[in-house]
């Protein structure tokens, strides 16, 4: 009986040891992968729009030239997300895409004005229990 024991403890142990291995390939940490760039406003690749927000097309409106010179819209998405999530997403990520903050105005709407080489770009933020609306205009300056 303590041979036995003795044997299946050694087994016992000779497996742990072995597993060894795969345990600290389970505990070693990888970083996370980056998050995805976000969504960008059609045909305006430089004006992004925060993940999990939804156009609506029945509201929004695009003029675009056939050569491209000339392209104005208005659009509006909205989607679950707090006021001041939205602001602070928009003063980062519109200075990444080049784009300069003439002016904001907060209240119950924040309203935030940006400008870039003869473009002008107005984004009205509002929130209403947790869901967000953006009507986003742009055109030339």
């Amino acid at each position: 009986m303590i041979k036995r024991l003795f044997l299946f403890s050694l087994f016992g142990s000779w497996l742990f040891i072995a597993g060894c291995a795969t345990w600290e390939e389970m505990i070693a940490t990888t970083p996370p992968p980056p998050p995805p760039p976000p969504e960008v406003v059609y045909p305006f690749s430089d004006i992004p729009i925060p993940h999990g927000f939804e156009r609506n097309h029945s509201k929004s409106f695009v003029y675009e030239s056939g050569s491209g010179t000339v392209k104005v819209g208005r659009f509006f998405y909205s989607g679950w997300s707090d006021l001041n999530g939205v602001v602070t997403f928009y003063q980062n990520e519109m200075v990444n895409k080049g784009w300069s903050l003439v002016n904001a105005i907060k209240h119950e709407t924040t309203i935030l004005n940006y400008e870039k080489e003869g473009w002008v770009c107005s984004l009205m933020i509002k929130s209403m229990l947790g869901k967000a609306s953006i009507e986003i205009q742009a055109g030339p300056k």
